[in-house]
C-alpha cells in the first residue's frame, strides 16, 4: 500500500510539474529535454507538414485505447471503430462505439457509453450515456445521464438536470429541435 501511495504522489507531482513547465512549447518549435542530471537544454523541434504542431503524427485508426490520460496511438488521432477508455482519455475525433469510464473528444459521432460521462468539445451526433454528458456545440441525438448539457440541442435529453445554452429543463425530459 505504501508503494502505491508513493507512486500516486510521484505521478501527481510529475503532472503538476508538467503543467508549470511543459516539455513542448506550442508554436515555437522548441522542446526542453529537462536533462535529468542538473542540466537542462532546449532542443530544436521542427515538425513535418503532415504532423501536428507538437510533432505527433495524427493517425486514422479503427481501434483506440486510453489508459488514464494516455491515448494509444496518440491524442491527435481519429478513431473510426471502437474506442475503450480506462480512466480519462482524449482523441481528436471519434466515430463508432466509445466505451469505458470517461471519454473526451473534439468531435464525436456514434454511441458513447461511459460510466462517469462524456465530454465533446465540438459537435456530436448520436447517443451519449453516462453520469454527466457535455457537448460544447451542437448535439444531434439523445443524451441519457444524471446531468446533460449541450450548447445547442437538436434532440432529446433524459436526466435529472438538462441544460442548453438557451434553456434549462429540470427533471426528466428536455426536447429541442
Amino acid at each position: 500500500m505504501k508503494r502505491w501511495m508513493t507512486l500516486c504522489a510521484w505521478m501527481m507531482a510529475a503532472s503538476l510539474t508538467a503543467v508549470a513547465d511543459p516539455l513542448l512549447t506550442p508554436g515555437t518549435g522548441v522542446a526542453n529535454d529537462h536533462g535529468g542530471y542538473g542540466t537542462s537544454r532546449d532542443i530544436q523541434f521542427v515538425p513535418r507538414s503532415t504532423e501536428t504542431g507538437y510533432g505527433y503524427r495524427s493517425y486514422v485508426t479503427g481501434l483506440g485505447f486510453t489508459v488514464l490520460p494516455w491515448s494509444i496511438p496518440n491524442r491527435e488521432s481519429t478513431v473510426y471503430g471502437v474506442r475503450t477508455n480506462l480512466g480519462w482519455g482524449y482523441f481528436a475525433n471519434s466515430t463508432g462505439l466509445d466505451t469505458g469510464l470517461f471519454s473526451h473528444s473534439g468531435y464525436c459521432s456514434g454511441l458513447q457509453i461511459n460510466v462517469f460521462g462524456n465530454l465533446t468539445e465540438c459537435n456530436s451526433d448520436g447517443l451519449h450515456i453516462g453520469l454527466v454528458n457535455v457537448v460544447g456545440q451542437r448535439q444531434r441525438g439523445l443524451q441519457i445521464g444524471l446531468v446533460n448539457y449541450a450548447d445547442d440541442l437538436a434532440g432529446v435529453q433524459i436526466g435529472l438536470l438538462n441544460f442548453t445554452a438557451k434553456q434549462c429543463s429540470l427533471p426528466i425530459l428536455n426536447i429541442a429541435w
